[in-house]
């Protein structure tokens, strides 16, 4: 009797110690996270969609009185925010990023459980492996945390995790393909760009498998039903999308983008790189077929990101982001008895490297400055910006529980346009299109401030010459001219209206 009591404690003794170092992580992890949220500022996209998304509840269409270059769901995502934030009395942004909290634990729950069914993945069916895991999704983004791109990651996991099994020849369970091909689906929805991070690991997973019958899996076909589903919706509901937002966006969005050699050189190429590069030195001697399929969807990925020209943080978090799941998967399966100086080294520059992406994250424009300037001249400001950077007004408005003017969050269209002048980039033709795209922005400027006069008005010297644009256009001028300038910070002119200022 005390022989098996004394064997039973030496075996709950680990068990424990192992309970405990889990929860002590995975606690640790998250408090970090909640920090973030609190120290790192508001996203100025995440800011303006919700604010998107609280005028069309308000009854403003979208697309009309509203005007976002995104599909759909790039406004109505955060709806179900803005609704459990009225009902609790709250503002929209904790909540957001509890749902986000709540999704990424969803996820990593569906993604434990694809990987619990595997027979040749039983390294990766460690719990301690979900605090790194955590800390790719809850850390990781910092500023760019509740980004459609950070929805979209999260979104795609459980279909990554079934392909991993597909991989090795084994199968899901039905409710986990259901999730995995809806995750898939939405991932899409966000942006089309998407699909290349699919097709890529598919593709992988049947060369791999030397069978093509992984491209016809259920999951891929419950992903395209969704889509298309989603676009029958959008032409149902969201007419103005094709007819208004996508000749805008083909005219004057997609043309412009940075060059290759500026992207390359930014820190999250060089972090993605690094990280790819510890990828293949850990799996130098064993090749692990999940390992190559994450690979391969992290480059696709990183393929939408370079597509896409811009060069903006948050576009990288998905090829980023899935580069560092490899990279867990890889540390799992290398031979630490044989190399383990080497695999001390890789996990050392892993550590290094997700430090640089989370300084690469935080790299995101916030007027956070202009706020306490902006508060002096009274609450609930109603707040028009003159600017095509993002920035000067979000979250600046809903940090002081203002009102936003315009029905865009920027004037991105004139912008868009002086640059593809400046630089040459005006096929023949196309000046008079051009033309009547800026001149719809104007008329919708100008109309939004009569309907609605702002108090405070920013406008923009800092990034562009906006009061040079103001003082060129008469009726914008006499629009603006019960507005005095109270203050410039850094270039931005903060004008107040005169009862506004008396107060």
């Amino acid at each position: 009797m005390t022989l098996s009591t004394d064997a039973s404690n030496a075996i709950a003794k680990p068990q424990l110690e192992r309970r405990l170092v889990l929860w002590s992580s995975l606690t640790a992890v998250f408090v970090v996270a909640l920090i973030l949220r609190y120290v790192v500022p508001a996203n100025n996209d995440v800011s303006w969609l919700l604010t998107a998304g609280e005028q069309v509840l308000a009854g403003k269409t979208l697309y009309g009185d509203v005007i976002e270059t995104n599909p759909p769901i790039a406004v109505l995502a955060y709806v179900p925010a803005i609704l459990i934030a009225r009902a609790l009395g709250a503002a929209a942004e904790p909540v957001v990023d509890a749902l986000m909290f709540l999704a990424v634990f969803a996820a990593l729950g569906c993604v434990a459980s694809i990987l619990r069914r595997s027979e040749r993945l039983r390294d990766l069916q460690n719990p301690l492996l979900l605090a790194p895991a955590l800390a790719i999704l809850a850390m990781l983004p910092t500023q760019e945390f509740g980004q459609r791109e950070h929805i979209a990651l999260i979104a795609s996991l459980p279909f990554f995790a079934a392909l991993m099994l597909r991989v090795n020849g084994e199968v899901p369970a039905r409710w986990e393909i259901a999730a995995a091909g809806l995750g898939a689906g939405i991932t899409l929805a966000f942006k089309p760009y998407f699909i290349l991070a699919f097709v890529c690991a598919v593709v992988t997973a049947a060369l791999l498998r030397r069978s093509w019958r992984v491209v016809f899996v259920p999951e891929n076909w419950i992903a395209g039903v969704a889509v298309l589903g989603y676009v029958a919706c959008i032409v149902a509901l969201f007419p103005e999308f094709f007819t208004v937002v996508l000749p805008i966006a083909r005219d004057v969005y997609v043309p412009v983008g940075r060059s290759l050699s500026f992207m390359i050189e930014t820190k999250g190429v060089a972090c993605w790189l690094g990280v790819m590069l510890v990828i293949l030195l850990l799996q130098y001697d064993c090749r692990s077929r999940a390992v190559i399929v994450l690979v391969a969807g992290s480059i696709g990925f990183a393929a939408a990101f370079f597509l896409q020209r811009k060069g903006w943080p948050y576009h990288s978090y998905p090829m980023i982001a899935l580069a560092f799941f490899a990279a867990i998967v890889a540390v799992v399966s290398f031979r630490f008895d044989t190399r383990r100086p080497a695999g001390v080294s890789a996990v050392s520059a892993l550590a290094v490297l997700f430090v640089v992406g989370m300084v690469w994250f935080t790299e995101t424009f916030t007027g956070r400055i202009l706020q306490p300037y902006i508060a002096r001249y009274g609450d609930r400001p109603v707040i028009l910006a003159i600017s095509s950077e993002p920035g000067i007004g979000h979250p600046v408005v809903r940090a002081l529980r203002g009102t936003w003017v315009s029905r865009e969050s920027n004037l991105w269209i004139t912008e868009h346009t002086d640059y593809m002048k400046r630089y040459g980039m005006v096929q023949p033709g196309q000046a008079e299109t051009l033309a009547r795209h800026v001149a719809r922005e104007r008329a919708w400027l100008i109309e939004d401030i009569k309907r609605q006069p702002p108090t405070i008005v920013l406008v923009d010297n800092m990034i562009g010459r906006w009061g040079e644009w103001i003082d060129a256009d008469a009726e914008l001028s006499a629009l603006l001219k019960p507005y005095t300038k109270a203050n410039s910070i850094y270039g931005v002119d903060i004008m107040v209206r005169a009862d506004a200022a008396s107060n």
